[in-house]
């Protein structure tokens, strides 16, 4: 069973990047780093994830999952559904998984998930889930072809809360992948 255990930083360069760091350093599986604001967000290779200040959900977490190096992509499925499944779910928002990586509402973007693991041979040592959810941020701080949950519904939400509620989807789906090898749709 995984244990979370969430540690708030006010400002990281990227989530992933320090949690892929606190992985190297032997950080144990469940460590989830959610931070305010990224002054150097990632997503896709190339990509730039930009949010302001205090808005939006920006969390990392450290899997340790016994799986091979070519079985890690199953983890942004799982990611992806885990969010999409909690904004339908627990705010009647409806979204789709949008490969490889993305969480669309509409043809606007309000998630992304950028996973990036450590391995060797052919262990996976580390997986690094990273979520970047538009949550309170406004249409003025977004760009022109993402949209935020308070974009949709007009409310305004507790990052913490929404993370809680992702975290228990994912570790059902993430249980079930460990003991199983597989995803299920």
């Amino acid at each position: 069973m995984i244990h979370f255990q969430i540690r708030h930083i006010p400002e990281v360069s990227s989530t992933n990047t320090a949690v892929l760091e606190e992985a190297k350093q032997g950080a144990k599986e469940g460590l989830v780093v959610h931070a305010d604001f990224q002054t150097g967000g990632r997503g896709k290779p190339g990509n730039v994830w930009v949010s302001p200040r205090g808005k939006n959900l920006l969390c990392s977490i450290l899997l340790r999952p016994p799986l091979r190096p070519d079985q890690a992509p199953f983890l942004t499925q799982i990611a992806c559904r885990a969010v999409a499944k909690v904004l339908k779910e627990k705010y009647d928002i409806d979204s789709v998984f949008k490969r490889p990586n993305d969480i669309m509402v509409g043809s606007k973007k309000i998630c992304g998930t950028l996973v990036e693991s450590l391995s060797s041979q052919n262990k996976l040592e580390a997986v690094v889930i990273g979520i970047g959810l538009n949550v309170n941020a406004v249409a003025s701080e977004l760009p022109k072809e993402a949209v935020s949950m308070t974009m949709i519904t007009g409310k305004t939400y507790s990052r913490e809360a929404i993370l809680d509620d992702i975290l228990g989807e994912l570790l059902d789906k993430v249980e079930e992948l460990y003991a199983t090898g597989t995803v299920k749709s």
